[in-house]
């Protein structure tokens, strides 16, 4: 009966199992909820195709708060981040994130139950990263990002050899 029967889960694992990863910086995000910020981390990687287009994947992670209503306004954030992502096109995508945005696509978002932390993960793509990634995240993602989301970045910081 499971021939033929195709394991997402597992095909996007081999997937994100190839992507590098660039650095991470740290986050806070304003709930709108008049408590203090949000802290978390934010790890950046990165995938290049052979013909050098690919995508950046940031994964924000956080503890998901015992406070039922400062985890709703948690997730409420980022419910508004994944549609702004839907409607995301060419135009509003450069405009954001940087020359040859292709499209914007949330991978996971939020917390399941008996998780021990609240993750969101989404991949930007671009026809062309090889090369480009610090300026990308640096000088368009992370303000852009900030545009957006009530979200305010520490510098980031990158492993040897991956910007």
């Amino acid at each position: 009966m499971t021939e033929g029967v195709i394991d997402l889960i597992r095909q996007l694992r081999d997937l994100k199992a190839h992507e590098k990863l660039a650095g991470f910086s740290g986050f806070a995000l304003d709930l709108g909820d008049g408590g203090p910020a949000k802290d978390g981390v934010l790890k950046i990687a990165e995938f290049v195709r052979p013909d050098h287009s690919g995508y950046i994947t940031l994964t924000f992670q956080t503890d998901p708060d015992p406070e039922p209503a400062r985890r709703e306004a948690l997730g409420a954030v980022f419910d508004r981040f994944a549609r702004f992502a839907q409607a995301a096109d060419a135009a509003t995508g450069q405009a954001r994130f940087g020359q040859g945005f292709e499209y914007l696509m949330v991978v996971s978002g939020g917390l399941s139950d008996g998780d021990t932390w609240y993750v969101v993960e989404f991949d930007i793509y671009y026809k062309q990263l090889a090369g480009r990634l610090q300026a990308l995240v640096e000088g368009s993602v992370l303000p852009g990002l900030s545009g957006v989301m009530p979200v305010t970045f520490e510098p980031v910081n990158w492993w040897e050899g991956a910007a």
